[in-house]
Order: C-alpha cells, then structure tokens, then sequence
C-alpha cells in the first residue's frame, strides 16, 4: 500500500518537473516551482519523521544516504530559484535538470527496496503512516466546499 502511494508521488513531482522544465524556455513558472518544492518538503517530511524509522534499524547506511540526497535536492532546487531571480534562465534549466538526474536514482532507490520494506509492515501500520501523512496535509488557501461555493 504504501510503496504505491509514494510511487504515484514520486511521479506527481516528477510531471511537475517536467512542466517547470518547459517554462524555462520562455517565462520561468514560479508557482510550479513553489508547488515542487512544497510537494518535495512534504514527502521528505513525511519520509524521514515517520516512514524510514520504521525501517531504520536494518537499513541505516541506505537511510543516511538516502536524506543526505533529500538535503542536496533541496540546496539545487535553492540554486535554481537563485539562478532565475538573476536572470540566469539556461543555467537554472542544467541545475533542474540536476535536480531530475538526482531524484530519479533517489526514487529508484526508494521504489525498489526502502517502500517494498515498507509495505512489509502490517496492515493497520501502514494505515497509521498513511495518516500522519494526511495529518499534515492542508486545503489550497482559496479553496471553499463545494456548497459555500455554488450557494447550495
């Protein structure tokens, strides 16, 4: 259960990325930016405060490894933010693109062995995790149920 939930994330970035890639050949899309970097806080949030210390005690070195990469995708992605607020458009494209090179084998790791420890946990575990993640989840600032919305 949770291996497919952290994969279908891992891909939900990885579109984002792709979109953001594309927006620098002609305007920089900063709130595609902002949203890559909120998703990435979150699943890293989520990864190392909740998920990967249920695992950690056969897999430190695999752990360690894998937040070290967690703490470098987050300085590139702040590199890239530097490079466009100066106008650096093509260095801030090769330092996102970086940024992809660097989370596909950090996702591969995690998809291929730390999620599959995870989803070996027991069933009502993984419920639990699942909800510390939506414990932290949160609306769209504008957003309004649906009845306040169409005055239901």
């Amino acid at each position: 259960m949770l291996d497919s939930v952290l994969t279908k994330d891992h891909e939900r970035i990885d579109v984002y990325l792709n979109e953001f890639l594309l927006s620098l050949s002609s305007k920089p899309d900063m709130d595609k930016l902002s949203l890559i970097v909120s998703s990435l806080r979150n699943h890293m949030f989520w990864e190392e405060e909740y998920l990967f210390p249920e695992i950690l005690e056969e897999n430190k070195l695999r752990i360690q490894g894998l937040e070290a990469e967690h703490g470098s995708i987050l300085k590139l992605l702040d590199e890239v933010k530097r490079l466009i607020s100066i106008n650096e458009l093509e260095d801030a494209k090769k330092k996102t693109e970086a940024v992809m090179r660097v989370l596909k084998g950090h996702n591969e790791a995690e998809e291929g062995y730390v999620y599959l420890k995870l989803d070996e946990l027991e069933s009502q575990k993984q419920a639990d995790l699942l909800i510390k993640e939506v414990e932290h989840a949160s609306a769209p600032k504008d957003w309004i149920c649906r009845v306040l919305r169409t005055g239901s």
